[in-house]
């Protein structure tokens, strides 16, 4: 099973190689700091506009940093297969997961593979955090479902390892809670506790990550990184004129000189004003973008709302099967030209002066896109196909659906990416899966029950 999960993304290793994206660098550097010392105090927020340490969470940089001390030859070869290894390990655990909670054999098996044909091909084989995440964060929500005290302690730690990861994990783990709550059995005390568990996890991370910073620079900060998100959040709303930043302070008025038209290029520009001319830091210009972002909603709470809404992109529907998509995103992300079957604007004109093969290509992409888009209608569907089943397998489910709908109420406010979505795809695919054999158990087309 897990060797047949790792089969795509091996094959894309063989093709494309590793790939290094805008971010991976910024992980690299990282990993050669821990290894060289890393700096502190007023080195640290001399280091520049976004001091890559501050930036960052440690956990990913700490894996490579010790791949490249065991294998200073081959450590982004270990990297990229213990990443593919672990989304495997994800896939036998999801087909577990299936099969325990009752779907028929052939059910379970395509749920728990389908995801390793789509976007986790891309994060596998990239010097990126994504996959490992990923694993960490979709086996957090497995185990839960098992419905034992001591799973919910291992999804917490597993959650807390991500954390490592990424900063937006403690956040994202509130939504893992009615999993915990629905999964366990009808005693609250076990249910409190399991919801309990499932949070200290992340929350201790974020306790020690902050007394780690406070430590080297005076600031309980956990990331920097809000010195992006935050400005790239009301990016939309500067597109519109929109006053966000209308204040005489430094920050508003740099702001409006520099990223008042909404364009991301700029922010980059603002910081290092930010430094040079206001002597801001990091952490600094992190706290007030936060601050403005929060009056932004306070004052335009419409438009932030509508800009919220404006961040799902269509794409986010197709993404449990999108080949056409994955390939794409492959070649790009390799450095070589965008393909022209990933260019429908380019297919269609073909097909007008009488391309047979773009109407293939164009036939294959609308197909497969709209498989994908079933399997996400079929996941969103959940609460309604199985709100006449009082058993604990549906009760698992909307936890499931729960821990889905939790990722998109944490991005989609602030930034949102389909790597950002490789955790809940295994996910979606087996509630899909689950609504699916539901619907035909219930007309009769099939003789057994899910639970």
């Amino acid at each position: 099973m897990a060797l047949l999960a790792a089969l795509p993304a091996l094959a894309a290793l063989a093709v494309f190689g590793i790939i290094r994206t805008p971010d991976s660098p910024g992980y690299v550097a990282y990993a050669e700091q821990l290894r060289a010392g890393l700096p502190s105090g007023a080195a640290l927020l001399a280091e520049g506009p976004s001091p890559v340490s501050l930036f960052r969470t440690p956990g990913y940089p700490a894996l490579l940093a010790a791949l490249q001390w065991a294998l200073p030859a081959g450590w982004t070869w270990a990297a990229v297969l213990l990443q593919i290894a672990a989304q495997a390990g994800v896939a036998a655990l999801a087909h577990r997961t299936a099969l325990r909670l009752g779907l028929p054999r052939r059910a379970a098996l395509g749920a728990a593979l389908l995801p390793a044909i789509g976007f986790a091909v891309v994060v596998q084989i990239a010097i990126l955090t994504d996959a490992l995440y990923a694993a960490l964060a979709t086996a957090a929500a497995l185990l839960l479902a098992r419905g034992r005290p001591a799973a919910a302690a291992g999804a917490g730690l597993l959650l807390a390892a991500a954390t490592l990861l990424r900063e937006a994990t403690p956040f994202l783990a509130f939504g893992y809670l009615p999993l915990a709550w629905l999964a366990m059995s009808r005693d609250a005390a076990r249910r409190a506790l399991a919801a309990a568990l499932v949070l200290a996890g992340p929350w201790a991370a974020v306790l020690g990550l902050t007394a780690w910073n406070d430590a080297r620079i005076g600031r309980p900060v956990l990331t920097t990184s809000r010195q992006t998100v935050m400005v790239q959040a009301v990016l939309p709303l500067l597109k519109r004129h929109l006053p966000v930043y209308d204040g005489e302070d430094a920050f508003d008025r740099i702001a409006r000189a520099t990223v008042g038209g909404g364009e991301y290029g700029a922010i980059d520009e603002l910081h290092r004003r930010l430094v040079s001319e206001a002597h801001m830091t990091a952490p600094d210009i992190a706290d007030a973008a936060t601050r403005r972002y929060l009056r932004a909603w306070r004052r335009f709470p419409l438009a932030m709302l509508v800009a919220t809404i404006q961040n799902f992109r269509h794409e986010f529907l197709a993404l449990p099967f999108q080949p056409v998509d994955t390939v794409g995103a492959l070649i790009v992300y390799a450095g070589w030209p965008r393909p022209v079957f990933d260019r429908l604007n380019l297919l269609w004109a073909a097909l007008r002066h009488g391309s047979v093969l773009a109407g293939l290509e164009i036939a294959f992409d609308v197909t497969t896109r709209l498989a994908g888009t079933c399997i996400a209608v079929l996941a969103i569907a959940t609460p309604w196909v199985l709100r006449r089943r009082p058993d604990r397998t549906a009760r698992v489910l909307l936890g499931f659906w729960l821990v889905c709908a939790g990722y998109f109420a944490v991005y989609l406010p602030v930034h949102i990416e389909p790597r950002y979505l490789v955790p809940v795809v295994p996910l979606a695919c087996l509630l899909a899966a689950a609504c699916l054999v539901t619907e035909r158990v219930r007309q009769g087309r099939e003789g057994g029950d899910l639970a």
